[in-house]
């Protein structure tokens, strides 16, 4: 079995938000599946339940898990590029942002990392 789901670059906590979204929308998936063929022995009730766990699926995936997960994303991501070097040196060297724009945000990232003469960001020696 295939399973896709979303990932946020710079949000571990909307990450793990978004594969729990696209997780349950693919078991609800699954339980559509299971509906239909289910339709057999227990009668033509079985299709609208297949109907709805399919739109809940789609629900849990494009609006939980996608536009739910990129809000959260968002808000984290603001919270971590002030206070995380971790973050803001992977930002800074995916070449997102400039170092100086970053240091002037990120005290402890301008206090752990610096641009040495080969313009590359390397950690300070203390």
């Amino acid at each position: 079995m295939i399973f896709i789901y979303t990932s946020f670059e710079y949000s571990n906590k909307a990450t793990f938000f978004a594969i729990l979204m696209d997780l349950i929308a693919y078991v609800l998936g699954l339980g559509a599946i299971v509906c239909f063929f289910l339709t057999v022995k227990f009668g033509i009730l079985m299709v609208p339940l297949g109907f709805l766990l399919i739109a809940l699926s789609i629900f849990f995936y494009f609006f939980l898990g996608k536009k739910i997960g990129a809000s959260i994303a968002k808000k984290d991501f603001e919270k971590q590029i002030h206070t995380n070097p971790i973050v803001a040196y992977n930002y800074v060297n995916n070449g997102r942002a400039s170092y100086e724009e970053i240091a002037a945000i990120n005290p402890a990232f301008a206090a752990k990392y610096e641009i040495n003469q080969f313009g590359k960001l390397t950690r300070r020696k203390n």
